[in-house]
């Protein structure tokens, strides 16, 4: 999966003439006086290091040529659909209502916090644990994750039914080691949220002076959570217990008033608890910590979470800390932007039926499918050949290859969204009635079989994901967009660019914690101890690779943290190399602009992670992401693939990586 912050990255032309129509690999982009063994990322890009990035922006690249695009179109629907009005339960009046709500700033400032009063008292009033477990609950199904995050998922043991899951979350910093760091960067960080808190609580016309009490409450829940490095481990995060069992693990939280606000139906006695030491710890602070205290981080947490649709004042002071502050961007993005965001996320399927019609032809569904098909071969072919796996682990790692399913576009069925209640309202009780939606949907998926074309992110959504429950690849139509895809482009520019999507999001399903699922995408080891000892061995080989990339002095990649990514992004461009000969093979060959079709596939890769970033954001990224930076994201695959040193003869890419030449697969 492409992380979300590199999704949304800037359109910028090279002196005005570049084109975002521009078929395949674009040659203007490239340094050619850079040599490519020693400094790929810029040989292939290097033309674009000097563009600028946009105020309303923490960087720029080839993401937002695709997000622009995409947004232009969405941008059309909305405005189609708001100036004609349509009949009553039809996706183009959810659409039309949504979004006028959130267009009317004028009323959006009339309303401010008003129509959050009721929970505000309710805040205001809590008087006991009891009370404060009570409002938790009936937070999350406001979308506002305090206390604990609560959601519903597949079993990980048991993938054809749903359970509840209970997880650490209700963090306003961006991850755990925000709260401990020392280094100077951080300290500042924190001193700049102690401000903000305060400031959100005068806007709201709340008392200040709260701000310290709500860090060092947070604080406190930072240390009894997991580092995120930690949550990567599935086995380890998994723990199923019933309401007794739930109940012993955090004595003193109350869980019954908890239950009844949630909603969470007397009949599901089992529940997913991620981290018990996390809601031990929790059910010991709802003890101990004064309860005004409490309702101090409740009501940020509130705040905070649904600041951007309660005003001007308070939309632009959330900007000014999370936006500004942690990621460097100088300036929100356009209003009509910001409100195409949250109606995505609340009914991105309705938009999803009128923007597939627009941008995803059934020419280009059937070129992808296509290409997974070739993807997939390669991979079994990969498997085949291995020497390092034994013939019993081979066995079930073709197993669970042939039992994956490529969802492409959009889906079969049209998510049914006509019990929201969406109307010309405030535009926060919208969004609340999204928000709602969503809980209750996911609550009435207990009890009930899984249903296998469910998507979980909308048609126009420019990222991919791996689903380990399903054993299925999800390619939205919104990646599958020049210059990630384009049905004009030769073969070698395509293959390359969506390696970093196809091939990765296959090799998800075999990285660290990929392969701990089986072909019914049930948690259980398939391997033998000897196939799991020599896999690890060369996983290690990864860490140490990334653990060696040191983007400022003394911040380094943190190569067990985002090892699941930089697994699929290597393994995935070798296997994508490999799709492509199979789709090429016997096709004549041709040096175009210079380079051989291989040297076009690598450009290709490399080409889909052109991004300039604001430091604020490099330094976030690394201290808080799975992923690595996108420049590091080429050296490091590029250095760990012999293949790349036969296509650009030369020096070591990287001599770091000399020890983690990639032959898994």
């Amino acid at each position: 999966m492409r992380p979300s912050a590199q999704a949304t990255i800037g359109i910028v032309l090279l002196a005005g003439s570049l084109s975002a129509a521009t078929p395949g690999i674009d040659t203007r982009l490239m340094d050619r006086a850079a040599a490519p063994a020693s400094d790929f990322y810029r040989y292939a890009n290097g033309a674009f290091d000097q563009q600028p990035i946009p105020p309303e922006r923490s960087y720029c690249g080839v993401n937002l040529e695709i997000d622009n695009r995409n947004r232009a179109i969405l941008k059309e629907i909305l405005e189609s659909c708001a100036r004609e009005a349509a009949p009553g339960g039809t996706p183009a009046q959810r659409i039309r209502d949504f979004y006028l709500s959130g267009m009317d700033q004028a009323a959006v400032d009339k309303a401010g916090v008003e129509p959050l009063a009721p929970m505000l008292k309710a805040i205001r009033a809590a008087r006991t644990p009891a009370d404060l477990a009570g409002i938790m609950g009936r937070m999350s199904r406001m979308g506002v994750t305090a206390g604990f995050a609560f959601g519903v998922e597949q079993d990980p043991k048991s993938s054809r039914t749903h359970l509840p899951v209970v997880a650490q979350g209700g963090l306003g910093l961006p991850e755990r080691e925000f709260y401990f760091r020392q280094d100077a960067t951080t300290r500042d960080q924190r001193a700049a949220y102690v401000k903000h808190i305060d400031r959100m609580f005068e806007l709201a016309g709340a008392r200040p002076g709260s701000a310290a009490r709500v860090l060092a409450l947070e604080t406190r829940l930072a240390k009894v959570s997991r580092k995120l490095v930690d949550l990567r481990d599935p086995e380890a995060n998994y723990h199923k217990l019933d309401r007794e069992a739930l109940a012993a693990a955090a004595p003193g939280f109350p869980w019954a008033a908890w239950f009844q606000a949630v909603e969470l139906p007397a009949s599901q006695r089992f529940l997913d608890v991620g981290q018990p030491e996390y809601v031990r710890g929790l059910g010991r602070l709802v003890r101990t910590v004064p309860v005004a205290d409490w309702k101090a981080y409740l009501t940020y947490r509130l705040l905070s979470t649904l600041a951007p649709y309660l005003g001007s004042a308070l939309e632009a002071e959330d900007f000014a800390f999370y936006g500004r502050k942690l990621t460097g961007s100088q300036e929100m993005r356009p209003r009509w932007e910001r409100v195409l965001g949250v109606v995505d996320a609340g009914i991105g399927e309705d938009l999803g039926q009128l923007y597939v019609q627009r941008a995803f032809s059934p020419q280009a569904k059937a070129k992808v499918q296509e290409m997974v098909k070739f993807h997939l071969e390669a991979l079994r072919a990969s498997i085949q050949r291995a020497t390092w796996m034994g013939a019993a682990t081979k066995v079930q790692a073709l197993k669970k290859l042939d039992s994956l399913h490529a969802k492409v576009g959009y889906p079969d069925t049209w998510r049914d969204y006509g019990s929201m209640g969406l109307r010309p309202q405030p535009y926060v009780l919208n969004v609340l009635a999204a928000k709602a939606f969503e809980a209750r949907r996911a609550l009435a998926k207990l009890g009930r079989p899984v249903d296998p074309g469910e998507w979980d992110m909308s048609p126009q959504t420019n990222n991919a994901y791996y689903n380990p429950s399903l054993n299925e690849i999800v390619l939205p139509a919104g990646i599958l967009q020049p210059p990630f895809f384009d049905e004009r482009a030769d073969d070698a520019s395509n293959y390359g660019e969506l390696s970093s999507t196809i091939g990765h999001e296959l090799l998800h399903g075999f990285d660290d914690q990929g392969s701990q699922f089986d072909a019914e995408g049930n948690m259980r080891n398939w391997w033998t101890p000897e196939d799991r000892k020599a896999y690890e061995a060369q996983t290690e080989a990864v860490v140490r690779q990334y653990d060696a990339y040191e983007p400022f002095p003394g911040v380094h990649v943190q190569g067990r943290q985002t090892l699941g990514e930089n697994l699929a992004d290597i393994g995935g461009l070798k296997i994508a190399l490999e799709a492509w000969k199979l789709a090429t093979a016997g096709k004549p060959r041709a040096v175009v602009d210079g380079l051989t079709p291989e040297q076009r596939f690598f450009v290709g890769f490399a080409q889909s992670w052109r991004t300039n970033m604001r430091p604020e954001l490099e330094r976030y990224i690394l201290q808080s992401d799975v992923h690595c930076p996108a420049r590091l994201r080429v050296t490091g695959s590029v250095a760990a693939l012999p293949e790349f040193r036969s296509a650009f003869p030369g020096a070591p890419a990287d001599r770091k990586a000399t020890d983690a030449q990639f032959t898994l697969w």
